[in-house]
């Protein structure tokens, strides 16, 4: 037995004696015999890791196979343009068709080398490179950076996708409306993440590592909004604004990303984060998309779907990655608003009483600042994680 063919024909006959005996493994029998002609010398550890090598390689094109499958476009595509008026076009695709939360679940049982080379063949007419054989698979260890990191790509990804549906857009609305087409402001889809705001049940994030991963987030999409924007433009007036910024928000994500333990490591942080920066510390995007969509107005039309491509993603994703998702359980949430109810804190939080207690309450709320010291002592969790966050 060592080729794949001869192992499957014997778990075949393995498998018909399951009709006289309906508890017979045939699964645990080949294992056995695997093992006896290990024993007896008939096989050798490099036979047996030929062989797993050989499966799992199968089992790669296989995958990709599946990916593909599901990844192909129909045959015959509708048009994006089905409207018979401008208006009716644009209130379809300037609302959300999807919005997709990429979660912190890619499949650790593949190697890295491994995932690439199954997305390369499921995304190409090729198959999975025989090269995946080469050696054991090398995998690393599945840190929470790992996770984030990996759902970052997946998003990225994402985005660039978008942007071509975008620019799908803009070309029909040229063709079907020349005179309005500007004027279009598609947002077909929305994106967000939970990766690094998890706060159920994990105990390797802390308050300041999702500000630091936020951080992160905006440092690498402003430095993709830079990166399109020079190949439109190398010289365009607003570099000067995305490129400082960019710079200013990757150290940042250092700082936060460093030891904060001491209030005074915190406090030097938080005032480098906050103080005024001259526009370095960029707070909206608004003025930019603004600039990009008032210079499309009069710009030659292959520009001007490529600024409003741009001004698109930007008021799809604002100042991050995407949106966020924060995660927490049913008794962090209790404990929050508890804490709210005053005398009434003994209620049934399911009963119609806590209900209309909390609706009052929602109704009075008044917008309240915050600081990093008031976050650091704050012993609520789901108070914690939604105080900070502000999307522009």
């Amino acid at each position: 037995m060592k080729s794949v063919a001869a192992l499957e024909a014997r778990l075949g006959e393995l498998h018909q004696r399951t009709r006289e005996t309906p508890l017979f493994n045939p699964v645990f029998q080949l294992a056995l015999d695997l093992s006896r002609a290990l024993e007896g010398g008939e096989m050798s550890l490099d036979d047996m890791g030929a062989l797993v090598a050989e499966l799992e390689c199968d089992g790669l094109k296989a995958r990709a196979d599946k990916l593909r499958g599901l990844l192909a476009a129909p045959p015959a595509p509708p048009p994006l343009a089905q409207e018979d008026d401008f208006e009716t076009f644009r209130a379809r695709w300037e609302r959300p068709q999807l919005h997709a939360v990429f979660t912190a679940h890619p499949t650790f049982l593949l190697a890295p080398a491994q995932a690439e080379a199954v997305a390369r063949a499921a995304s190409s007419p090729g198959e999975v490179d025989e090269a995946v054989r080469a050696g054991p698979p090398v995998r690393g260890a599945v840190t929470l950076d790992h996770e984030h990191k990996a759902a970052m790509a997946a998003m990225a990804r994402a985005q660039d996708a978008r942007d071509v549906i975008v620019a799908r857009l803009f070309e029909e609305a040229q063709r079907c409306w020349p005179q309005d087409w500007r004027s279009l402001r598609p947002l077909p889809f929305r994106f967000a993440s939970w990766v690094g705001y998890d706060m159920d049940g994990r105990t390797d994030i802390g308050w300041h590592t999702s500000i630091a991963f936020r951080l992160e987030e905006k440092a690498e999409r402003l430095a993709r909004y830079t990166a399109s924007l020079e190949g439109l433009d190398p010289a365009h007036p607003l570099l000067a604004t995305l490129r400082p910024a960019t710079a200013f928000a990757r150290a940042r994500a250092e700082d936060f990303a460093g030891d904060l333990s001491s209030a005074e490591a915190l406090a030097d942080a938080a005032n480098r984060l906050t103080a005024h920066h001259g526009g370095e510390n960029l707070l909206s995007l608004t003025p930019l998309i603004g600039a990009l969509e008032t210079e499309a107005e009069t710009a030659p039309q292959a520009r001007a779907a490529r600024l409003l491509t741009l001004a698109a993603a930007m008021r799809a994703d604002g100042l991050g990655m995407g949106w966020i998702h924060f995660r927490v359980n049913a008794k962090q949430l209790h404990n929050a608003v508890r804490r709210r109810l005053g005398d009434q804190a003994g209620l049934d939080l399911a009963s119609k009483g806590a209900i209309a207690a909390l609706r009052k309450l929602v109704e009075e709320a008044k917008p309240l600042r915050t600081n990093f010291a008031a976050l650091a002592t704050e012993s609520s969790t789901a108070i914690r994680s939604s105080s900070p966050w502000r999307r522009s």
